[in-house]
């Protein structure tokens, strides 16, 4: 019992009773107890301060998941006192000493050991991208002797915070809340992150490495890693890199340094990957069981004489938020409509380890339909909480499950469940994509195909680290399956990073720009720079980027181009040549964005609405560009959704450049001007009731994506020759880089659930009251109009210029009479000609409630 620090109050409690009793019959004997007890006092004095205590981390936030079937309890210790070395402990307790009480497992009954000199000190960096987390850590494994671990997290205001959107700020404190319950003794500091650590490093004092996630690929956390860990280097601290991906030992692998090596082409990689030997090395590895938790040893962390700030409340939280936002997103995101996601604040709780875990386990058990319409049966509802303004965006999620009393189930796409539930830890870490993928190959039942020729993988591969057979190449022509789905969201997450990985090391080598034409056929192009953001904190969107002449004037808009359906960023590079050419040091900045499912950006398994991509172009606006005054172009669907956001924009849009345009344009003289109450925009707010949601009948959801692999299959062998149509005056321009661009988006995972989803697109607002007062935008509206247009036809093409002219004042059409549907890219001299023409009216243009809005701003911004 001496060893125990909590025995000697009691016995410290009797004792006095005792000495009461006896004090006048024994004085010997009450001097004897008095010796007794401050012996033991002494004792638990010295046990309290030096001697470690150890606390099972299951009690505070480390998840010991049932589906793991061999689960060992290796567990963190936390330490307080004097630092010791890493020790083994050997196999952690069996799941029935794991349901002890907390006396039982919180007190060390075992006599001190030997204290150890401390000769290494790891600190490691926790970043908030793809590593808040103690589970399949890097920064924590591989511990050498007499080595501890410093976790360290830098709350950077510029780097976390400016511009944010709410829903991301949520997920984020969801995640940070966590990893310091979990972790007592991380040091949570706030400021730069690049000065911040290396002053850390410093007071610490004698650290030997730094462990940190390798670089992400978004602009903003790529440049501070590189900044932080060149600037350590340079101070001769060893910086140790560690890499989350499924398959680190792959030829393209960072570790390798050889990330060009990647595949152009989806098929291609999935060949590789199940073809060759090193595959199953990092199978074994990516599964072993060891790692399920954090090393094969238990890991120190180690409280040191270095002060930790404290997790700031939510409301400070926000407050930091808003110091570093500027004023025009704060005044925006208060005054404009909200762009809030369906379930928010669902998405939000299961962005900390805990309840990620916890989510992963409940939908194994439970099964991906099951699964969805327990948790995800109120889109709208959910994401009230987030923002009190009305989103288009959440409205239209409200509208799939809530029509005909549908459930999720019968309604969300293929892979929804699981994309909604887990991108949000999968990108901030919380949850590693390995441990998904373990869980769907292993602990998920296993599910028959429907068809027998979608079971070819099952019925040939027999691998006991993979026991439902999912591989990346799975593409069933009918439904798929729960682990299935779950399976997909970390294997499609994986591919469109390592493609960002590829086209940054292709770019930062000087080589070439991924999506760009390899050869000089066609007009010049001018590459853009390429950038990666990822939207609502989740799915990543490439973005390119042209910088100003040097005669531009800050004041002026900023450009951002929008492209057209089965298109992506680089197919306005031609135009950008022929504007810079024309306007010179005048030229503005411009930005071109993949739009989500196209190009580059991801193609996640969601349900794919207007309003989805008018909110990914929206927070794009205020997040990136942060709320600048902007001028929209876009092409085909990407201008009607340009028209769309231009009305949500307000203020901050100040013209309108439409290349061929997509979206319902009624003739004026019979377009009859409604109520404001009666508006389509109202409509959509409202999820538009009377025209609620209907799935294909009798098949249902399954035939979504059957009919979007359909058309990719017909369309495939032909897409040279109909680029080579449709470009009819300037065939060369439609060249190889076009084509493979193409080709390449069509054999991206989640392509087919893209074209599937147009069955679920609601009522389109008409451009007669999205670029129309008095509900619409106001400004200058340029309309490029290629009259051979040879996707709507020439006829169409001539009537929709005609009702463009009679629209409304401001509004000027530009017809070019050889060109085609991409005018911008078959004619980029016509269209820049035709955009230097108009362009002084959208520098001259300032909305006259500008002042005035500005003038009365809300004194909060941030909700």
């Amino acid at each position: 019992l001496l060893f125990d620090p909590g025995v000697y109050p009691r016995i410290r409690c009797i004792s006095k009773k005792i000495i009461s009793r006896t004090m006048f019959n024994d004085f010997i004997s009450t001097i004897s107890w008095l010796s007794l007890l401050l012996t033991i006092e002494i004792y638990g004095t010295v046990n309290a301060f030096i001697l470690p205590r150890e606390i099972n981390l299951s009690r505070v936030g480390i998840n010991t998941s049932p589906y793991h079937t061999k689960t060992t309890s290796k567990e963190i210790k936390l330490y307080t006192g004097k630092l010791f070395t890493a020790t083994n402990n050997g196999e952690g307790d069996t799941s029935e000493q794991e349901n002890n009480s907390l006396n039982e497992k919180q007190f060390n009954l075992d006599p001190p050991k030997e204290e150890h000199k401390v000769t290494r000190k790891r600190l490691v960096w926790l970043t908030g991208s793809n590593d808040l987390r103690t589970h399949d850590h890097g920064g924590f494994q591989e511990l050498l002797e007499e080595e501890v671990v410093v976790p360290v997290f830098c709350l950077d205001p510029n780097l976390h915070l400016r511009s944010r959107s709410i829903e991301y700020l949520q997920q984020l404190y969801a995640a940070i809340k966590s990893m310091k319950e979990s972790i007592p003794n991380l040091i949570f500091r706030n400021g730069s992150v690049i000065t911040v650590l290396p002053e850390l490093v410093d007071e610490i004092g004698d650290v030997t490495s730094v462990h940190v996630v390798a670089d992400d690929v978004t602009t903003r956390m790529r440049n501070a890693q590189q900044s932080v860990c060149q600037n350590l280097i340079e101070n001769s601290v060893e910086v140790v890199r560690w890499d989350p991906s499924l398959r680190p030992l792959a030829p393209w692998a960072i570790k390798n340094g050889c990330p060009a090596q990647l595949p152009s082409l989806f098929t291609e990689y999935c060949d590789m990957i199940e073809n060759n030997d090193w595959v199953l090395a990092s199978k074994n590895q990516m599964n072993d069981d060891d790692d399920n938790f954090l090393n094969n040893k238990d890991i120190l962390l180690t409280a040191t004489s270095v002060d930790s700030e404290g997790i700031p409340s939510w409301e400070e939280f926000l407050s930091m938020a808003e110091e570093v936002t500027t004023e025009s997103v704060r005044y925006a995101r208060s005054s404009l409509l909200a762009t809030t996601q369906p379930y928010a604040s669902q998405i939000a709780e299961w962005s900390s380890e805990t309840n990620a875990q916890q989510a992963l386990e409940n939908y194994c058990l439970l099964g991906r339909d099951e699964f969805a319409d327990q948790y995800l049966s109120n889109a709208a509802e959910s994401s009230s909480s987030v923002s009190k303004n009305r989103s288009l965006y959440s409205a239209g999620g409200e509208r799939l499950v809530r029509g005909n009393s549908n459930k999720p189930s019968s309604v969300l796409a293929l892979r929804e469940a699981p994309t909604v539930a887990f991108s949000s830890a999968l990108s901030l870490g919380s949850l590693s994509s390995r441990k998904v993928l373990e869980a769907a190959r292993n602990h998920c039942d296993s599910t028959p195909p429907v068809l027998s020729w979608d079971a070819k993988n099952r019925q040939s591969i027999d691998d006991i680290k993979n026991k439902n057979s999912l591989y990346p190449s799975d593409d069933p022509w009918w439904g798929r399956s729960s682990e299935g789905a779950l399976a997909d969201v970390v294997e499609w997450r994986e591919w469109y990073q390592l493609l960002a990985q590829r086209s940054l090391a292709l770019q930062e080598s000087t080589l070439s720009v991924e999506g760009s034409s390899d050869d000089d056929s066609g007009d010049p192009r001018e590459l853009g720079e390429v950038h990666y953001w990822r939207w609502k904190g989740q799915h990543l969107v490439r973005y390119l980027t042209w910088s100003a002449g040097k005669d531009y004037d800050e004041k002026d808009p900023v450009m951002l181009l929008i492209h057209g359906f089965a298109a992506s960023a680089p197919q306005w590079e031609r135009m950008v040549y022929s504007l810079r050419s024309k306007l010179g040091d005048k030229m503005p900045p411009i930005y071109a964005i993949d739009l989500l499912g196209f190009g580059h950006s991801e193609k996640p398994g969601l349900s794919y609405t207007q309003y989805l991509w008018e909110s990914q172009i929206f927070d794009f606006c205020i997040e990136v560009i942060e709320a600048k005054p902007v001028v929209l172009a876009g092409n085909s669907i990407g201008g009607g959704l340009s028209c769309g956001v231009s009305s949500s924009l307000g203020h901050l849009c100040r013209g309108l450049i439409l290349c061929n345009t997509a979206g319902v344009l009624v003739d004026p003289d019979k377009y009859q001007q409604p109520l404001e109450s009666e508006t389509s925009t109202e409509a959509a707010l409202e999820g538009n009731p009377e025209q609620p949601y209907e799935p294909v009948p009798l098949v249902g959801r399954n035939s979504l994506d059957l009919f979007g692999k359909t058309v990719i299959d017909l369309i495939f062998p032909q897409v040279e020759e109909r680029l080579v149509s449709i470009y009819g005056a300037r065939p060369q321009n439609a060249d190889q880089g076009l084509v493979k661009a193409i080709q390449q988006g069509a054999t991206n995972p989640g392509s087919p659930n893209i074209i599937g989803s147009g069955q679920k697109l609601g009522p389109n607002r008409p451009l007669n009251e999205v670029i129309c007062p008095p509900f619409g935008f106001v400004g200058p509206v340029l309309v490029v109009m290629g009259l051979e247009d040879r996707v709507s036809s020439p006829m169409v093409a001539q009537q929709r210029a005609s009702t463009f002219d009679r629209l409304r004042d401001g509004v000027k059409v530009e017809r070019l009479e050889t060109g085609g549907h991409c005018p911008q890219d078959e004619l980029p001299d016509g269209v820049a000609e035709a955009i230097c023409k108009w362009l002084p009216q959208a520098l001259d243009f300032v909305p006259s409630d500008v002042q005035e809005q500005i003038k009365n701003k809300k004194e909060s911004y941030v909700r």
